[in-house]
């Protein structure tokens, strides 16, 4: 059986973050609710980061919800496949983070356990902006297309069709475009839900 796209993980994300705006909630109030930071939630809303089950259980009370509610439906696709299979017609659009200009497509996820693989095309356009990022987990990057300077820490990677960059995602990090073109690149995230911290 295959999986669709949108994994458990990935629905997740989307149902708090829908909670939270539903509520007219910030971040920073749930998170002070929750007794988490402000940052892990973001990542969590945003597949970036794995919640762990008293984190979840955590938000669920922060957002007056039953948890049971936050994962209904959730795992009910039947035996995990072998494969994901995405067609190109089928690669939905998603919003992440508070960026402007920052288009992902997802490819897919899978994953067992507290470990979970996510692929996405990214394309950045050239008024693109948003603030660094952490993911909690190992990334790859693969250039596709234009050029872009990765800010990564404080260094500045400039990159081009055909580069490729492995890097730890907890390190503050945001790509830009160059020379005004659009860019686009395969973006690969491992993540770990035992890097979850509170």
């Amino acid at each position: 059986m295959k999986r669709t796209l949108h994994s458990d993980f990935i629905k997740l994300g989307m149902r708090i973050k829908e909670n939270r705006v539903r509520r007219g909630l910030t971040l920073q109030a749930v998170s002070k609710r929750a007794r988490l930071s402000a940052g892990l939630l973001s990542k969590i809303e945003n597949f970036r980061a794995i919640p762990s089950l008293p984190v979840l259980a955590a938000v669920a009370r922060a957002l007056e919800v039953d948890m049971a509610d936050l994962v209904a439906g959730i795992g009910s696709e039947g035996e995990t496949a072998s494969y994901v299979l995405t067609r190109a017609e089928e690669r939905p659009v998603l919003e992440r983070d508070d960026a402007v200009g920052f288009f992902y497509e997802f490819l897919g996820a899978r994953g067992a356990g507290a470990e979970i693989v996510e692929a996405c095309v990214l394309t950045i356009t050239p008024q693109s902006r948003r603030k660094a990022v952490t993911t909690d987990g190992e990334q790859f990057i693969f250039i596709l297309e234009g050029e872009i300077e990765f800010i990564y820490g404080r260094e500045k990677l400039p990159m081009t069709k055909g580069d490729a960059l492995f890097f730890d995602g907890a390190v503050p990090h945001t790509p830009k475009c160059i020379q005004g073109r659009q860019a686009s690149l395969l973006a690969i995230y491992i993540l770990n839900s035992e890097r979850d911290h509170r």
